[in-house]
């Protein structure tokens, strides 16, 4: 029997209600070269500048053991000393982790089980995959992060600004790029979004810092306050009378952390679709997660999945394509074989593998160094496409869960959103009128219009 065109509407009615329906198409709308190539940007930005501390840190003799975060997560060193870089090191791990928490989906896994130890029998049930789960991982991510921050804060002072700079500046432009998308159904230019971002560049840099700065001085404040309480006599009344104060505190900082954990990933798009300051971004992304506890994770637990399956999918296609290149390349470099290899590709670049697309065998000699080099560059870079790719669809998957939570808190359609003059300009010529339009330098500088 045919459904009726009630039971159909009621369909596609709950798809768009449940947010489903625009959670669905954030894979082809991060799926856009210029997201793409932003993201790429900020990527190699990240690895340039973490490779150059790396090499001043390892020549000043401040090397560290490639496995220190490892070692200092199962607590048989806090820190090792070697010959790998601070980078080096953080990053392999965390695309460990990464690369986990993705196959954790695949097996169904978000929460994970069996604690968070790392050791060779946490992965054992499942063939050596994905045994942690999406949130075990997110938290060793942390932990990682903590362990860099602990040991090597110097380090992390040099290394976390410049990296929170590049990122800011690309996730303002991708979550803008989305947010005309999603509202108004049209594509700006990666100019106009990058020029987007650089004229919001000082509330998307102070966003993130903002309940960390908070924290930090309730903190401090507390600090104080334990300092009080070990004066002897008079420390023991005053800090007993004033515990209640220093509770008030804690609790201050832990609203800080869990508001920033579960609502950090709204503040660039807040920005983004609103034209908001850093305080109003942090304010509307804490209310609207704290509204809607249930909505928010019904929203990052599609996203989480539509990312990772789609994530899987291109790394097949990259494997496909490098599998492809290889074996066809391979077979017309047959002509200059080398010892102990089928053809001269295969001495240059092993074959490519769906967890390693690039691996230069360690027989390559002379000048088959530069056309090794040579190769593996590209490869990577097909690599490094990949995982821009999911770095497009972490912003672009943000702002469409930022647009769906303020449809669900304040009822707001989601075909508004705050444009600039430039899109102003374009608006007007298209047909479409600006509401509560305010000039620039006034108190709000970006209208709201209806785009429908």
């Amino acid at each position: 029997m045919k459904p009726t065109s009630s039971t159909h509407t009621e369909q596609v009615c709950w798809t768009e209600s449940s947010g489903l329906s625009s959670i669905l198409h954030t894979f082809s709308l991060a799926a856009h070269a210029g997201k793409v190539f932003l993201a790429l940007g900020a990527i190699l930005a990240t690895l340039v500048w973490g490779t150059t501390l790396d090499l001043i840190w390892t020549g000043a003799g401040w090397g560290v053991d490639v496995d220190a975060p490892r070692l200092a997560l199962t607590g048989e060193a806090g820190d090792a000393s070697g010959s790998a870089g601070v980078f080096q090191a953080f990053s392999a791990i965390e695309m460990e982790y990464l690369r986990d928490a993705i196959e954790s989906v695949r097996y169904g896994r978000l929460l994970g089980r069996g604690g968070l130890e790392e050791s060779a029998s946490v992965n054992a049930d499942v063939g050596g995959h994905a045994a942690r789960g999406v949130l075990s991982n997110v938290v060793l991510m942390g932990r990682a992060a903590a362990w860099m921050l602990r040991y090597h804060y110097v380090y992390t002072l040099f290394f976390v600004p410049v990296m929170m700079l590049a990122w800011t500046l690309v996730g303002g432009a991708i979550c803008r790029m989305a947010a005309i998308e999603i509202a108004r159904d049209e594509k700006i230019s990666v100019g106009e979004a990058v020029r987007f971002a650089r004229a919001n560049l000082g509330n998307l840099f102070t966003a993130p810092l903002l309940p960390i700065c908070v924290g930090l001085v309730v903190g401090v404040m507390l600090i104080v306050d334990g300092a009080i309480l070990s004066i002897p006599w008079v420390g023991d009344l005053l800090g007993g009378l004033l515990f209640v104060v220093a509770l008030v505190g804690g609790f201050v900082v832990a609203v800080m952390a869990m508001g920033t954990v579960a609502g950090g990933s709204l503040f660039c798009p807040a920005i983004a679709v609103e034209g908001s300051d850093a305080f109003d971004a942090v304010s509307r992304s804490f209310n609207y997660v704290s509204a809607r506890p249930l909505r928010s994770l019904w929203y990052a637990g599609w996203l989480t999945v539509c990312g990772a399956f789609g994530w899987l999918f291109a790394s097949f296609a990259a494997w496909l394509t490098a599998a492809s290149t290889h074996f066809f390349v391979g077979w017309g470099s047959a002509l200059a074989s080398r010892p102990g290899s089928a053809n001269k590709l295969t001495a240059l670049w092993d074959v490519p593998t769906f967890e390693s697309l690039h691996a230069i065998p360690g027989s390559v000699q002379g000048a088959d160094w530069m056309a090794a080099g040579l190769i593996g560059l590209w490869v990577s870079l097909l690599g490094l496409v990949v995982w821009s790719l999911l770095a497009s669809f972490y912003f672009s998957g943000s702002t469409v869960a930022f647009f769906l939570l303020r449809r669900d808190n304040d009822g707001t359609e989601l075909s508004e959103i705050a444009l600039d003059g430039e899109d102003r300009d374009e608006s007007a010529s298209g047909g479409a009128s600006p509401v509560n339009k305010v000039e620039p330098g006034g108190d709000l500088s970006l209208p709201v219009i209806n785009a429908g």
